[in-house]
């Protein structure tokens, strides 16, 4: 498992400023699509390392998860200082900040050609 929270961390680095990932978008690139909660766990343990960009990784449906282990308010704070705006119900517009890296990027990641495929048809590139 040390191999995949290698690739977990590495991923998160590389997410830009502004934008996000959710986890189990960061599970697949790394390999193992239904770990979306590995993810999470992963998170919570570093805790707020400064060197991981971890308030950029968020829920499918666009939300904050930390509330309820006491990092939400920190994360959107983190989050709109980088420019990311929330609706109402605190939701993100995940088809205006979601990042997908580049198909080479994904190559470098070694992230299998059946998946990158999928990604790239699911978006449109």
């Amino acid at each position: 498992m040390r191999d995949f929270s290698e690739k977990v961390f590495t991923i998160i680095r590389k997410i830009p400023k502004g934008k996000v990932l959710t986890y189990g978008q960061v599970a697949t690139l790394a390999g193992v699509p239904r770990a979306s909660r590995i993810v999470g766990g992963l998170l919570f343990q570093q805790g707020l390392e400064k060197r991981l960009p971890w308030q950029r990784v968020i829920n499918a449906q666009g939300k904050l998860s930390t509330y309820r282990v006491g990092m939400g308010t920190e994360q959107k704070r983190l989050l709109q200082a980088e420019g990311i705006r929330f609706n109402r119900g605190g939701v993100i517009d995940l088809k205006q900040y979601q990042w997908w890296p580049s198909a080479k990027q994904m190559h470098h990641w070694e992230v299998s050609e059946e998946t990158a495929f999928r990604i790239s048809e699911r978006l449109g590139f």
